[in-house]
Formats: C-alpha cells, sequence, structure tokens
C-alpha cells in the first residue's frame, strides 16, 4: 500500500510541473503570437456586459429622477374602470 501511494504521489508531482507554466508562456518561448486564453476572454465578455448593465441602470434612473422631479398631473390608474360620474373623492 505504501508503495502505491509513494508511487501516486510521485507521478502526481512530476505531471504537475508540467501544467505550472501557461499557454502564453509556452506560446511566447516558442516565438509564437499571445493570444487571450478562452477563459479570459469568457471574463472580460462578463465585465463588458456587466458594465453595459450598469450604463444602462444609470441612465434609467437618471430618466426616472428627471420626469420625478417635475410635477405632473397625478395618474390614475383606474380612471378607465370608474362610472363616468365618479370622482373618486371620500368625504
Amino acid at each position: 500500500m505504501r508503495k502505491v501511494v509513494f508511487a501516486a504521489v510521485m507521478i502526481g508531482l512530476s505531471t504537475g510541473f508540467g501544467y505550472s507554466q501557461t499557454m502564453q508562456q509556452r506560446q511566447e518561448e516558442r516565438g509564437t503570437t499571445v493570444t487571450k486564453t478562452p477563459l479570459q476572454l469568457i471574463e472580460e465578455e462578463r465585465m463588458r456586459r456587466a458594465q453595459d448593465v450598469e450604463k444602462d441602470y444609470e441612465a434609467a434612473m437618471k430618466r426616472s429622477k428627471s420626469s420625478a422631479s417635475t410635477p405632473a398631473a397625478p395618474s390614475d390608474p383606474w380612471r378607465n374602470v370608474r362610472p363616468a360620474g365618479a370622482t373618486g373623492d371620500k368625504k
């Protein structure tokens, strides 16, 4: 049992060093062009979308503040439901 565990640890350690280099480092050593990894591209796209959402949110908040600051006639969502003679005032 001890030999099997020792062999597994040695194999794990010997292969671990090979994966320690990134794809960019290996490409730089070969002299090829360095591109971003797929994970980096996905992360950049996610950040770009998050910034777009934040910009849209800020624009919506500005629009809502500007429309709330101008006093307009109060809207009555039930105006089409009430009969013509009812004003809605209770005394």
